[in-house]
């Protein structure tokens, strides 16, 4: 049947790649790898469910997960719209929440309460101490008791909870913010498999990372993005062993 093992990272579409990079560092994410692609790349277009897709990606790294930052040049990245369905808001750990505060009030974020928003839209909730990194992700979706990531949703170390609205259109991967989550698994087609009607998948599962790892994208049925990843070595860039080294 397969498991989820956890999430490991959440997509973010930017504006500005090096700007969001910036403030991601001062939340303690490091850059670990980084390219791009061009359009006429059909797999991309296939995994995204776009045309004509373009753009330049930066992976950062935490103990907890990891982001992916996708700077679109095709399709052009707009705001999404307020009541879209998909990711609210995310939490992030850090060492020190002062020192954090000043470095991002320094790139003109300031923190409110513990509470930032990220420079494509994203509300980001602070909190210090434990495992560093992102720690949970709070999805907004018509129903929360019928969402089907949340049927399939890790305890830890990143959390997946849901609140009520998002009854407009689904949000395109190219849409500025927070946008897709993606779910480390083993055994993929058996976790595919049991998602059932839950989400539209834009293609079947296919290699990644050179052939050692497979990957799978789709929309559930609520309207949020979702990523199925399965490494099958440790060397694959997106490895939970890899962030094993951080810690």
């Amino acid at each position: 049947m397969g498991s989820v093992v956890g999430v490991n990272h959440v997509g973010v579409s930017v504006r500005d790649l090096a700007r969001s990079r910036s403030f991601w560092e001062a939340l303690d994410f490091v850059e670990v790898a980084a390219w791009s692609w061009g359009a006429g790349t059909t797999p991309a277009d296939e995994a995204l469910g776009l045309l004509d897709t373009a753009a330049s990606v930066s992976i950062l790294a935490s103990p907890a997960a990891y982001l992916e930052l996708f700077a679109f040049t095709s399709p052009e990245p707009t705001a999404r719209s307020a009541t879209s369905p998909g990711i609210a808001e995310v939490t992030v750990a850090v060492d020190d929440l002062a020192a954090t505060a000043d470095a991002l009030a320094a790139q003109g974020s300031p923190v409110d309460d513990a509470t930032v928003v990220c420079p494509d839209g994203t509300v980001v909730r602070l909190v210090e101490g434990g495992l560093r990194g992102l720690r949970r992700v709070l999805l907004r979706v018509p129903d929360p008791q019928r969402s089907p990531l949340l049927a399939h949703a890790p305890d830890a170390p990143v959390s997946l909870d849901a609140v009520a609205g998002g009854t407009g259109p689904p949000p395109r991967p190219s849409d500025l913010g927070a946008n897709h989550v993606c779910l480390d698994v083993e055994g993929i087609v058996g976790v595919r498999g049991s998602f059932g009607d839950g989400v539209r998948w834009h293609h079947g599962v296919t290699p990644s990372s050179g052939g050692i790892a497979s990957v799978c994208y789709g929309t559930t049925v609520d309207g949020v993005l979702v990523e199925l990843l399965e490494n099958h070595s440790p060397d694959a860039s997106l490895s939970r062993g890899r962030l094993a080294l951080l810690d």
